[in-house]
């Protein structure tokens, strides 16, 4: 009897078991989003990278963590106060234009000093020019440059454009 008792009692058990399993309820998962964030910045900042920040800094904090703006930076489309949100940032460089000024002499009245100041033209083609000025008179066209001592067709091309008469 006591044999039947142990087996009412496991048969219980297992018929208990089955009709109140536990059910495994599926837990939803949570997305985590890292408070971090890896930022790409390049051009106009001394030390351009990557660099980890934390959500919700400004692109000022950014810049001040690459070093800072080199001087020649562009800020002007930029908004320095903005969250950080994009992988990579450019910073621009200025387009700086640089336009050479050409100071025109008058062939006629240059001096020795003067005449030096025009590139191409060496201690010697000056005085040569000098001297063919004052042998042959005052020049009446550029083309005459082309007589004087030490100046050749090659010459000529580059340092017409400092000359007028």
């Amino acid at each position: 009897m006591k044999k039947n008792v142990i087996w009412a009692i496991v048969f219980l058990l297992v018929f208990m078991w089955l009709v109140f399993k536990p059910e495994s309820k599926d837990l939803p998962y949570f997305k985590h989003e890292t408070d971090m964030l890896q930022v790409d910045i390049t051009g106009a900042v001394k030390k351009p990278g990557t660099y980890q920040i934390t959500r919700g800094m400004t692109l000022a904090y950014l810049i001040d963590l690459s070093g800072g703006l080199k001087e020649h930076a562009d800020i002007s489309n930029i908004k320095l106060g903005s969250i950080v949100t994009n992988a990579t940032y450019h910073i621009p460089h200025y387009q700086l234009i640089e336009e050479e000024i050409i100071k025109k002499i008058n062939l006629n009245t240059a001096t020795y000093s003067e005449l030096m100041l025009v590139p191409y033209i060496t201690e010697n083609r000056a005085l040569e020019i000098l001297l063919y000025k004052k042998e042959h008179g005052n020049f009446k066209s550029l083309e005459e440059l082309l007589h004087v001592k030490g100046i050749g067709v090659q010459t000529f091309d580059k340092v017409k454009i400092y000359f007028f008469i």
